[in-house]
């Protein structure tokens, strides 16, 4: 319910029912928020993170541990599968909608590090094991003198997803979380 709604009742009942009607409204609504953060952006069925490469698309989903977990962040990826994809990944751009973000796949586990080289935005990367759950997940930052710093996730790994900066932290996620990926 709108905090808008809220006013527009008050207005029209008596003081001590309004308060009334208003505490309950209240505590709904603070029950069905408290530790869970706001919705994420949807991701856009038409932009890409990276347009310089044609890849293929897919919905990557990371979801609160347990049965049942909530949708923590929600984005539509690129599915960087190859080594020449995932050697160029995000390199050169400048800017990438809220929703959008890069998956990065192997089909063994790897501990391979990653680095920002002529990458030009900062980014968080979410790195998930072969069970998909979150082993690490970190901010990287640009490049600007070499040798580039090597980001190394805590654990090996099947899977990562670069997105923008702060969305890990603005959507709480964590290790332990869930990654699924559909493509």
């Amino acid at each position: 319910m709108k905090v808008g709604t809220h006013r527009l009742l008050a207005a029209a009942l008596p003081a001590a029912l309004a308060a009334a009607l208003a505490g309950l409204g209240l505590a709904g609504c603070a029950k069905a928020t408290v530790g869970q953060p706001p919705a994420s952006p949807l991701p856009s069925p038409t932009s890409v993170a990276n347009p310089a490469q044609q890849l293929p698309l897919g919905r990557l989903t990371v979801a609160a541990p347990g049965k049942g977990g909530h949708t923590r962040l929600a984005l539509s990826v690129q599915i960087a599968a190859t080594d020449q994809a995932q050697e160029i990944g995000l390199m050169n751009v400048t800017s990438m909608p809220a929703a959008d973000g890069m998956a990065f796949t192997w089909t063994t586990p790897t501990d391979t590090p990653f680095w920002m080289q002529d990458t030009l935005i900062p980014l968080d990367i979410v790195f998930w094991d072969a069970s998909g759950k979150v082993v690490t997940v970190l901010t990287m930052v640009p490049c600007t003198a070499n040798p580039c710093h090597l980001y190394y996730p805590t654990a090996n790994y099947v899977g990562a997803v670069e997105m923008n900066a702060g969305l890990t932290n603005q959507y709480g996620v964590a290790p332990g979380d869930t990654v699924k990926l559909v493509r």
